[in-house]
C-alpha cells in the first residue's frame, strides 16, 4: 500500500504496520499504476516513476501544475490545473490541442478552484478510449488516441472521478455529485444510480474483482461520509460497515481509494487509512494520524 503525502510517500509492505519512506521531503500528489510501475505527480509539476525495486526517478517537468496522471505503454496522459491534457512522451510534454477545442468547453466552470481543471483520467481495458473528468465540466472522451474529444455527460452532473473496469472494456463508472454514473458502452453514454445511498455526493470509485467501491457523503464538507459497495448485477448500493466507523472523518476524495483484485485501501480527510483483503467487504485501520493523505495506491500481490 502506498500513501502519498505532502512530505513523501509512505509504503506499507504486506503484514507491516510501520511504513517505509520514499520521496521524503517532496510533495507527492496523485498516484497511478500500470502493471508493476508507478507514476506520481511530485512537487506539483513533475512526473516521477517508481521501478519495481523501489527507486524513483523524475521523468519530466511541466510548465503548469499537474492534477492527475494515467500511465500508458508509450508514456502517460496528464491533467492540468488549467483544464488541459498533456501527453508525456519520453522526457517531454506535448499539449493535446484537440482537448482544448472540445464542444461545450465554454460551459465549464470552477467550483471552488480558480478555473476548471482535469480531476481524473482513465482508459478502457482495451485501450481504445481515454476519458477525462473535468471539475466542473463533465467527462470528455476520445476514441482515437486524443485526435478528437467529445463531451459525454451533462456538465452539471459534477463528476469527481471516472474509472474504467480493468478487464471489461465496456464498463466505466464515475463518482459524481448526484450519484454513481454508470456506462456500459465504454463511456459513450451514462445513467445515474442512487438506490441504497444515504446521500448522493460521491467523490471516489475503484473496482475490485467482483464489484466496485464508492465513497459518499452529504456534501463537499464531508459530513456523514461512508463507503459503499456496488455490484453490476444489483444496482442497489450497499453501505459497508464491517471494520469501519458509522461515519468516516470527512470525504474519501478523488484518488483516495484504490484497489487491485481483492486488495483495497482508502484514506479519509482525517488522515486515517484503511485496508481490505476481501474486496472491500471488511476493513481494518492501516494507519492513523499521519496527516494529509493526497492519494492511495494498491500494489497487487
Amino acid at each position: 500500500m502506498l500513501l502519498a503525502t505532502p512530505d513523501g510517500l509512505l509504503r506499507f509492505d504486506d503484514g507491516t504496520t510501520t511504513p517505509a519512506r520514499e520521496l521524503e521531503g517532496r510533495r507527492v500528489g496523485r498516484l497511478a499504476r500500470r502493471r508493476d510501475t508507478w507514476l506520481a505527480v511530485v512537487d506539483e509539476t513533475i512526473i516521477a516513476r517508481r521501478e519495481p525495486a523501489g527507486s524513483w526517478s523524475d521523468l519530466a517537468t511541466a510548465d503548469v501544475g499537474l492534477t492527475c496522471v494515467l500511465p500508458v505503454p508509450d508514456g502517460a496522459w496528464c491533467g492540468t490545473v488549467d483544464g488541459r491534457v498533456l501527453r508525456l512522451l519520453g522526457d517531454r510534454f506535448a499539449p493535446v490541442t484537440a482537448f482544448d477545442a472540445i464542444d461545450g468547453r465554454d460551459a465549464w466552470h470552477a467550483v471552488p478552484s480558480g478555473e476548471p481543471y482535469v480531476r481524473s483520467l482513465t482508459s478502457t481495458a482495451d485501450a481504445r478510449a481515454v476519458l477525462a473528468s473535468v471539475h466542473v465540466g463533465g467527462i470528455a472522451r476520445s476514441g482515437n488516441g486524443g485526435s478528437s474529444w467529445r463531451p459525454t455527460i451533462d456538465v452539471e452532473t459534477d463528476v469527481h472521478e471516472v474509472r474504467a473496469h480493468p478487464s471489461d472494456a465496456r464498463l466505466v463508472l464515475a463518482a459524481a455529485g448526484y450519484g454513481l454514473a454508470v456506462s456500459r458502452d465504454a463511456g459513450t453514454s451514462w445513467e445515474l444510480q442512487t438506490d441504497g445511498l444515504h446521500a448522493t455526493y460521491l467523490r471516489a470509485v475503484a473496482f475490485t474483482t467482483e464489484a466496485a467501491l464508492v465513497s459518499a457523503s452529504s456534501g463537499p464538507a464531508g459530513e456523514q461520509s461512508a463507503l459503499y459497495r456496488w455490484d453490476d448485477e444489483d444496482p442497489t448500493l450497499t453501505k459497508i460497515e464491517r471494520g469501519l466507523p458509522e461515519w468516516l472523518d470527512g470525504n474519501v476524495d478523488t484518488g483516495g481509494l484504490d484497489s487491485a483484485g481483492e486488495l483495497a485501501a482508502f484514506a479519509d480527510d482525517g488522515g486515517t487509512a484503511y485496508r481490505s483483503v476481501d474486496g472491500g467487504r471488511t476493513w481494518a485501520v492501516l494507519a492513523s494520524d499521519v496527516g494529509p493523505i493526497r492519494s492511495v495506491g494498491v500494489q497487487p500481490d
